[in-house]
């Protein structure tokens, strides 16, 4: 049986050298962390996705599109939606959206079929997957946590469910959206993928306060009990 490791993959994350005694899964032709060696879920775990898949769009047909393929879309601009089926969709201004396939979506979710459907005239493509690196938070304190390196209030009563923000977080520009999975509390982080290894960092440093480590994608399928 092979042994799934990021070196056997073209594709990889940016951080992939820190995900020392992971377990990985192949996800879109490359190495997901599903879990580390000897750890429990932490309380507040920080998740590396940036290889799962993602899509862009944009344009002044984008809404129509995404509309005729039957996807769950924000209807106002910095909000987003998650499907049953695992699809988040990010509405990133008036008429631009990504398309991503959150852990555990659906197994015949293909997004370069809907690539190819998500076409025509009045439509670009927006390439953020290997440009962008994906960090999840999840779990307890958030808000606290994200005080210590981004200026916006993102307490839930300021930053529900739904919401996201364009902003500076630890001095980079990055995109943060709140969203549910498993019954927690989730940041999803966007980012420039040359600064992932010092933003995944500079998470850590502002996670240890709160005994925060780094996790998998299990703990975002796992319900808390």
């Amino acid at each position: 049986m092979t042994v799934i490791k990021p070196e056997l993959f073209n594709s990889r994350s940016f951080i992939y050298r820190t995900h020392q005694q992971a377990e990985f899964a192949e996800v879109a032709g490359a190495a997901q962390v599903l879990s580390y060696a000897q750890q429990g879920d932490p309380t507040t775990g920080l998740i590396d996705l940036s290889v799962r898949p993602r899509i862009g769009l944009r344009g002044p047909n984008a809404e129509e599109a995404l509309l005729a393929s039957g996807l769950l879309h924000p209807q106002q601009p910095n909000t987003l939606t998650v499907s049953d089926e695992g699809v988040m969709v990010l509405r990133l201004g008036r008429t631009e959206y990504w398309v991503l396939a959150l852990p555990g979506a659906s197994a015949d979710l293909d997004l370069d079929a809907l690539q190819q459907q998500l076409n025509g005239p009045g439509i670009y493509p927006v390439y953020c997957h290997d440009s962008y690196t994906w960090l999840a938070l999840a779990g307890e304190n958030l808000a606290d946590i994200m005080a210590k390196v981004c200026a916006v209030d993102l307490r839930e009563e300021s930053f529900a469910p739904g919401d996201l923000v364009m902003t500076s977080l630890a001095r980079v520009g990055g995109i943060i959206c709140h969203h549910q999975m498993a019954g927690k509390t989730v940041y999803s982080i966007f980012s420039d993928s040359a600064s992932a290894g010092y933003l995944w960092e500079a998470l850590l440093d502002a996670m240890a306060e709160f005994d925060g480590a780094p996790a998998g994608q299990n703990l975002l399928l796992v319900a808390d009990e």
